[in-house]
């Protein structure tokens, strides 16, 4: 049980709400005191996730261990005033009529610090009626810096080229967003960089505006607050003389074929999928390139690849999370091979490009227990989980 009453540490003892029994929305848009007391002890605390669900106590996970938040369960009238604080007054509505919404959320802690999260709100079904489920991910202020996520040498060689695509997958809250800013901040404060960023996300996570770049530019649009959709925002992208595009996530086939048209168009193209390792991520790319112009996509991707990372985060040695990367880097010679290649071979010849030129996960793992970095233990268990 935890307790966040005075914003202090978590106490076992006490079996009320952690939010001393008050409702968490007093006047939805306007007023939620109890539920940004309750958010700024999950951010405080390195949650990395809260959770609520109709008819269920809040949830917390801090490092990678699920803890309840109090033992009252949430009934339809809270969640929906959850919901209408979150989100607007139609969120409800928006739920009920079978549509989830990603959108950020932000407390206004004092004059010089607020505290931001992602959000994401998806229709459920109850064991009693029709429900939802409200995740909320904490934002860090800064990202961490690349020297500081402990990125190898060959993905800092390899993360900013002239043109082409880089590819970083994983699992939701596998890191991806963070290490993609990290790459970003990177850009923006070398001196000798001048480039012109933009970026389309679903939240905008990290907002990177307030940095003062000696050379570099960033523009970041919210989608669909700001855009309706990726391919309008690419779309954009091709009028506006960018030097990098990031699109947070290629999600459909509408998505990547606008993304490998800006990535053969003369600019550098980052953009997330979700994948378990690199072969994998590479047989997604091509599932992803629509039918109908299957051919020229698959073409354009050979010729344009240039870095795939692959991340998962594991249990560290002193309780956190580090994070574990498979990676390739794409010379012109690999490029060649794929461009030659059937894509249904793509994954068992990347598969064997990650072993002989890159880094597997077999090896990140061994780099990390001689490091210091993980246990005996855990890497036993991704080894396992690896094959």
């Amino acid at each position: 049980m935890l307790d966040v009453g005075d914003g202090g540490e978590p106490d076992p003892g006490r079996e009320e709400r952690p939010w001393d029994g008050d409702r968490l929305v007093a006047e939805p848009r306007k007023s939620a005191p109890a539920l940004d007391k309750l958010l700024t002890w999950a951010y405080r605390n390195g949650a990395s996730r809260i959770a609520f669900q109709t008819g269920h106590p809040v949830w917390v996970r801090v490092h990678g261990e699920n803890q309840r938040a109090g033992n009252v369960a949430l009934d339809e009238s809270e969640m929906s005033q959850i919901v209408d604080h979150l989100y607007g007054a139609d969120g409800t509505a928006r739920l009920q009529g079978g549509n989830d919404f990603d959108v950020t959320y932000e407390i206004q802690v004092s004059r010089t610090e607020r505290l931001r999260f992602r959000l994401n709100a998806t229709p459920t079904r109850t064991c009693r009626r029709d429900g939802g489920n409200i995740v909320l991910r904490p934002i860090p202020d800064v990202p961490p810096t690349l020297e500081a996520q402990l990125v190898e040498h060959g993905i800092l060689d390899a993360f900013r080229p002239r043109e082409g695509m880089v590819i970083v997958s994983g699992a939701t809250g596998s890191g991806k967003s963070t290490l993609i800013a990290g790459m970003t901040i990177a850009k923006l404060l070398d001196p000798d960089g001048h480039y012109n960023i933009l970026e389309g996300a679903a939240p905008i996570e990290f907002l990177l505006d307030r940095l003062k770049s000696p050379s570099s530019t960033i523009n970041q649009t919210e989608i669909p607050r700001d855009l309706p959709t990726f391919e309008a925002f690419i779309r954009g992208c091709m009028r506006r003389e960018p030097t990098d595009i990031i699109v947070g996530e290629c999600r459909d086939t509408v998505t990547m074929a606008a993304a490998i048209q800006a990535a053969i168009s003369g600019h550098a193209l980052t953009t997330t999928i979700h994948a378990n390792d690199v072969p994998l991520t590479m047989q997604r790319i091509a599932s992803l390139c629509p039918v109908a112009e299957r051919d020229n996509l698959i073409s354009a991707v050979a010729q344009s690849m240039r870095l795939v990372i692959n991340q998962r985060l594991v249990r560290s040695k002193d309780g956190k999370r580090v994070a574990l990367r498979e990676f390739l880097v794409f010379d012109k010679r690999l490029r060649t091979k794929l461009l030659e290649t059937d894509p249904s071979e793509w994954p068992s010849l990347t598969r064997k490009a990650v072993g002989e030129e890159g880094q597997s996960y077999r090896k990140a793992i061994e780099t990390a227990v001689e490091l210091g970095r993980i246990t005996e233990e855990t890497a036993a268990h991704e080894l396992r989980e690896i094959g």
